[in-house]
């Protein structure tokens, strides 16, 4: 903030330097000056005057158009000797203008107020012109059109990409949510049927002769049941209509097939997998981050000719760390930022209180590490 606001009072200061060392007429030095210090002080109070960004636009141009009509009508065709720069100046700082509101104002705002500021730079070149040559006239608007026509283009291009940014996050946070519901579904679902089985078990061989036994545990089914019932109407309205069906949750004893799978395609890997008790929920993770890894590699490492998967649990935490021999084929931004899948993941694995780490390895290659504690510390 006070490197914005003392570059803010650098350019000020510029400002008024030029003001004394480049004389011009009064009409000629309004516009620009005023442009300036507009954006010295949205400078200055940035972010913060982002919303008023729509508004500076459209006050800038109704400045310059001002200008333009005061030439056309007390100065027409006069001459423009020694006031070229702050022309330039001007049509500048109305490109400026022009590519702040498309660049962060709301799509209607930014159409008002920056479409102003375009035709506002269109027009300056009208101050000069002879009279009555309405072809120079139009096409002397049509060239100076053209800046402030490329600023909004230049503006909206990373405000487009922004929004596909933030829909696909959106989209891929919706489905991993939808896999959060589901997996929950499956693994309370399982713990509840066993409640369930253990309910009508104990009721056959523990009644007897004393009916409340058999009505409790006859409750205790019927509430396993309705819990059951419970998750799989709320599973199907989370689920978008007409969908594919979702497959089945993958676990560490699939893990041998899925390796299998890829090594098919020429890479070889190697699985150290370690037997142990896992949750269900933890090894359905794990496996998701096999899957996410194997498949970056596949898109971001072509040149990999091994890859490592080692699955371990030391001190009820579960490791899980695939590592390729990739020779750097693409930048660490495209593998840091490869995908959805990992951001959806390294969420998945934060919300079991776990780490999910990666980057690249000595002396080449890739590593995916996660650290999961199987007691939930």
């Amino acid at each position: 903030m006070h490197l914005r606001r003392a570059v803010a009072a650098g350019g000020v200061l510029a400002l008024g330097m030029g003001t004394l060392l480049v004389p011009a007429p009064l009409i000629d030095v309004v516009t620009p000056v005023a442009l300036c210090l507009e954006l010295a002080v949205l400078l200055a109070l940035w972010p913060r005057a982002r919303a008023a960004l729509p508004w500076m636009a459209g006050a800038a141009a109704l400045l310059s158009i001002t200008v333009t009509t005061i030439y056309l009508v007390v100065r027409p065709g006069a001459s423009n000797e020694g006031q070229g720069l702050w022309v330039l100046l001007e049509s500048a700082l109305l490109a400026v203008h022009v590519y702040l509101a498309f660049r962060w104002s709301p799509p209607r705002a930014a159409l008002t107020g920056g479409g102003a500021a375009v035709l506002a730079l269109a027009l300056t070149v009208q101050r000069y012109l002879p009279p009555g040559a309405i072809v120079e006239a139009v096409a002397g608007s049509l060239i100076w059109l053209v800046p402030g026509v490329v600023a909004g283009l230049v503006a909206w291009y990373p405000r487009h990409m922004d929004e596909l940014r933030d829909r696909a996050v959106a989209e891929a946070r919706h489905t991993q949510r939808l896999d959060l519901a589901s997996d929950l579904h499956d693994f309370v679902a399982h713990d509840v049927s066993e409640i369930v089985a253990q309910a009508q078990a104990a009721r056959m061989v523990l009644a007897g002769d004393d009916p409340r036994v058999a009505e409790t545990f006859g409750r205790i089914e019927t509430a396993g049941l309705r819990a059951l019932a419970s998750m799989d109407r709320t599973v199907h309205m989370l689920r978008d209509p007409g969908g594919a069906a979702r497959a089945p949750v993958g676990v560490l004893s699939d893990l041998p097939e899925l390796v299998s799978r890829f090594s098919q395609g020429g890479v070889h890997v190697r699985l150290d997998a370690t037997p142990a008790e896992v949750p269900r929920e933890a090894a359905a993770v794990a496996y998701r981050i096999v899957v996410e890894a194997l498949t970056n590699v596949r898109r971001h490492a072509p040149s990999a000719s091994s890859v490592d998967v080692t699955v371990a649990v030391d001190d009820r935490v579960l490791h899980v760390t695939v590592a390729d021999d990739g020779d750097g084929d693409a930048r660490p931004s495209d593998r840091t930022h490869a995908g959805l899948g990992l951001t959806g993941l390294t969420e998945r694995v934060e919300s079991l209180r776990g780490t999910l780490t990666a980057g690249p390895r000595e002396p080449r290659g890739w590593v995916l590490s996660a650290h999961i504690p199987l007691d939930g510390r």
